[in-house]
This record gives structure tokens, C-alpha cells and sequence, in this order.
């Protein structure tokens, strides 16, 4: 009788251990909810400043391993009132790389801004000697070097 119950009981948990694994999304990619490591920078914007604005008004990007903040004008985050981000403090966020070539690289910051996660593409891409950050898609695109 022994024999025949452990004969029964090794498939059974064999069953039982997959399932767990791989039946309940054990098996399934969750991308880590991080910047990806080429945009963890100090970014500042490229566009020139108008007559009314100042230095302290010019875009900049601090982005760390989970967090962004966003400060001065930066015309993909100041799209409107509505969809305006919340600025000077460090808010949770993330990147997915969608595609690259050579050295540029494509994908989405995804940020959790105002109880709603938003969006905004990127390219990460090489001018000579340094790497500059498209953000934004036109006519509201905005690019940025490393600070």
C-alpha cells in the first residue's frame, strides 16, 4: 500500500508546484519599476530661453533609479492645466525601452503623478561627444543633455 500512495504522491505534488508556478503568473515577465540605467542622469533642456525667462525657469530632468522631478518649463510636462505635472518634488516613475539602434535608444517614461500613472516617450540618442534626451513627441518634444 505504501508503494503504491508515494507512486501517486510525487505527480500529484509535481502538479501542485507547477501550477503555483506557472498557473498563478509565476511564470509571467513584471518589468521592475525603474529607470532604465542611461537615463538615471541630471538632464537640462537645450531650448533656448525667451526674453521673460530666466535660468531658473529652464527645463531640467533629475531622473534616479524610481523617482523623476521635473522643474522649470518643459514643454511635454506643461502641455495644459489639466494634464500639467506636478513639479519640484520627486515623483515615482519608470522606463520601458521599446527599441533601439546603435546608440539610440526608444520607449516611455511612465510616471504616478495626481493618483494617475502618465506617459511620455523618449529616444535617447548620441550628438558627438554627448548623449542627449528627446521627451515628448512633436510639437511638444523637448531635448535635453546631461547636466
Amino acid at each position: 500500500m505504501q508503494n503504491r500512495f508515494s507512486f501517486a504522491a510525487k505527480p500529484t505534488f509535481v502538479a501542485i508546484a507547477a501550477f503555483a508556478l506557472f498557473g498563478c503568473g509565476g511564470g509571467a515577465y513584471i518589468p521592475p519599476e525603474r529607470f532604465n540605467t542611461y537615463l538615471q542622469e541630471s538632464w537640462v533642456s537645450t531650448r533656448s530661453l525667451s526674453y521673460w525667462e530666466t535660468e531658473e525657469d529652464r527645463g531640467r530632468l533629475v531622473i534616479g533609479y524610481d523617482s523623476i522631478t521635473i522643474s522649470g518649463s518643459v514643454r511635454p510636462f506643461d502641455v495644459d492645466y489639466y494634464s500639467e505635472y506636478t513639479k519640484d518634488i520627486a515623483l515615482k516613475g519608470y522606463s520601458e525601452e521599446s527599441g533601439s539602434i546603435s546608440d539610440e535608444k526608444r520607449g516611455a517614461i511612465f510616471i504616478r503623478d495626481k493618483g494617475a500613472l502618465k506617459s511620455v516617450a523618449y529616444v535617447r540618442w548620441r550628438a558627438s561627444s554627448e548623449y542627449m534626451l528627446t521627451v515628448g513627441t512633436a510639437p511638444n518634444d523637448e531635448t535635453f543633455r546631461r547636466e
